[in-house]
């Protein structure tokens, strides 16, 4: 019952945002993903990886990935909004 609490507490925008950093995108990718600035993301980030238990990056990842929040697979709806150069 706790895991789907968990997802609940989980918005669109940071479920994103772990869908990119589970894909290897940086912070500032993410950002530019999310139309926010980096300060903001990574302000979102560290509220994500505490709702999830998480330490770091690669904690957080896993436990998205282990409550079905995220997947490990590419997946290239998640990153749609992300502008890569050329």
């Amino acid at each position: 019952m706790e895991e789907i609490v968990m997802a609940l507490q989980i918005t669109p925008s940071e479920r994103h945002a772990l869908q990119l950093l589970a894909n290897g995108y940086t912070t500032n990718d993410v950002a530019t993903g999310l139309g926010i600035d980096v300060v903001e993301t990574e302000v979102l980030l560290t509220r994500v990886f505490a709702a999830l238990g998480a330490a770091s990056q690669a904690e957080a990842i896993a436990a998205a990935h282990k409550r079905g929040l995220v997947s490990c697979e590419p997946d290239r709806s998640a990153v749609r909004h992300v502008m890569m150069p050329v």
